[in-house]
Order: structure tokens, then sequence, then C-alpha cells
């Protein structure tokens, strides 16, 4: 694990790539002086303005950590799930058709998602759509979304350890 400020011009190069996606919209605009970068094996956590994103083979999204990305989170459109998809998908599990009671908002062929469960519709995973809503709404059974990060995993576990430096950051 690494952790170190991005210099100037990576934090700029950074910034703009956030820019570009609308549920960051205004983050990036906000004065930042410093992005604190966290690299782990395979995936990187940046911390910009008070707000936690990561990047996985180049997607970047917001951690489902709450106490820093609740805004974020509510941008996101939403895939509502049954309890028994609840484990599965909080282990890492891709979101499966038959598990999905609603949709919320609107999303295109891979857009980022935001799990939800059914309960407390609390945020258990962030995942890239593999087909439309429309599509996604037709379909009775079969893969919808891909899940790249989730409570617990390696991002997540990450996050939690970093407090003290993330507060900092």
């Amino acid at each position: 694990m690494k952790i170190g400020y991005l210099s100037k011009r990576d934090s700029a190069k950074l910034l703009e790539r956030v820019r570009r996606l609308g549920w960051a919209s205004g983050i990036a605009d906000e004065k930042i002086k410093n992005v604190l970068q966290i690299s782990g094996e395979g995936f990187r956590v940046y911390v910009v303005g008070g707000h936690v994103l990561a990047e996985v083979r180049e997607i970047i999204f917001p951690t489902l950590h709450e106490e820093y990305n609740r805004r974020l989170l509510e941008r996101l459109p939403a895939l509502v799930v049954d309890m028994g998809a609840v484990p599965h998908i909080a282990r890492g599990a891709d979101v499966m058709r038959p598990g999905v009671r609603s949709f919320q908002g609107s999303f295109g062929e891979g857009d980022l998602l935001i799990i939800r469960d059914e309960k407390n519709l609390r945020p258990i995973a962030i995942s890239r759509a593999l087909k439309n809503l429309e599509e996604c709404r037709a379909m009775e059974r079969g893969k919808i979304a891909e899940n790249i990060h989730h409570v617990d995993d390696k991002i997540w576990r990450l996050v939690m350890d970093s407090k003290h430096l993330i507060k900092s950051g």
C-alpha cells in the first residue's frame, strides 16, 4: 500500500476526469489544494474535498461510506434488491434480475448503480449496469449489473482502517 499526495499536475488530471462524471458535479469545482491517494492492489482511493472516491479498472466511483459520500450516493440511480440477495451481493456477487425489487432513476448500459437493500435502503454495493433500464425491466432472469465495490471488500476495509488519514487529508 502506498500513501501520498498527488502532484498538482496529477491532481488536475484527476479532477478533470471527475468533472466529466455527472454524479460528481460540484465536488471538483471546489478549490482543491491536495488530493490524497492511497494505492492498494488493483485499486486506488482518493480523498477529494472531503469525499472518498475509488478507482478500479479506470472506473471512478464514490465509496459506499455514507459519512463521506451520502450526497454523491443519492445522485446515482439505484437497484433495490430483496433481502435474500443482500448477503450474496455483499460478498461480491453480481446482481441478477430476480433479486431486484425496484429501480430508482434511469440509467444506460455501463452506468454506475447503487445497490440498496429493500429493508433500510442502505447502499451495499456499487455496480456497473450491463443493460439499460428498459432492457432490465423487461428481463425476467439473468445478470443485469456487475459488482465493482461492496461492503467489506478491500476498498471498504482500507477506508475504514484509514479514517485518521482521511480526516486529516
